[in-house]
């Protein structure tokens, strides 16, 4: 008669194989702000299109703040500092601040934790790609708005999307960079259009140089689109200056 067979080891690999299902099955532990895993953490909260380049933009920090910190945003404000003028370069200045409150709540003498953080942009054409140049003021609150976000959330060694620039024209000469914008020809061609006025006769009655109208300076060109803005509230185009040409741009 045989010895019987011991069945310990298959019990204890059994318990052993419990105890591990449970140690996997417990939640993994969130970083804090002050862990050095605390910027991956927040960074694989995003989006592969809240990307580029690996630099997270704007709007996926914006979107994931709150998750991120358990926090309620209560004030996104900018302040334009410094207005573009042909004096500066056209160049402009924005700090944009964020107020938010921990929802957590903090201890008994301070049971919500405000927080109040900013950040600052300037933008001119010597920090800008070519095509946004002609939109300091839009690209330097995004900028600084990015920049309080990554402020907020503490995110060490990172620099959003909208910060870099790869297409800046080093020397542009002076005229350039205070001519006539696509937007403004664009705008000026949808008004004229509408109201069936010859752009090149409206430049004339202007005392307007119009030989090449993409040399048109971009005062002037805030003078052409004023005066058609007249012309539409009055409702009343006088007839030397009617007949739309598409070809005058």
């Amino acid at each position: 008669m045989g010895r019987p067979r011991k069945t310990i080891s298959t019990q204890t690999e059994a318990i052993g194989s419990t105890d591990t299902e449970s140690t996997n099955d417990l939640p993994k532990k969130i970083p804090t702000p002050n862990d050095i895993e605390w910027t991956d953490y927040v960074l694989s909260l995003l989006s592969d299109d809240e990307k580029i380049s690996d630099n997270p933009t704007t709007d996926g920090l914006r979107r994931i703040f709150e998750v991120a910190l358990n926090c309620t945003i209560t004030e996104s404000t900018s302040d334009v500092v410094q207005a573009p003028d042909i004096n500066n370069e056209k160049r402009a200045t924005v700090v944009h601040s964020l107020t938010f409150f921990l929802n957590d709540g903090g201890d008994e003498e301070s049971p919500i934790k405000y927080r109040v953080v900013s950040g600052a942009a300037d933008v001119y054409w010597g920090n800008c790609d070519k095509i946004y140049r002609n939109h300091p003021v839009a690209v330097a609150e995004t900028r600084a708005e990015g920049r309080a976000l990554r402020r907020g959330l503490k995110l060490r060694k990172v620099v959003a999307a909208e910060e870099l620039a790869k297409d800046i024209e080093d020397h542009p000469d002076h005229d350039t960079v205070t001519k006539i914008t696509n937007n403004q020809l664009n705008f000026m061609d949808v008004l004229a259009k509408r109201m069936n006025i010859n752009v090149e006769k409206l430049l004339d009655k202007l005392a307007i140089d119009r030989q090449n109208i993409y040399n048109i300076s971009y005062n002037d060109a805030v003078a052409i689109i004023r005066s058609l803005t007249e012309y539409q509230q009055q409702n009343n185009v006088s007839e030397d200056i009617l007949g739309y040409e598409s070809s005058w741009k």
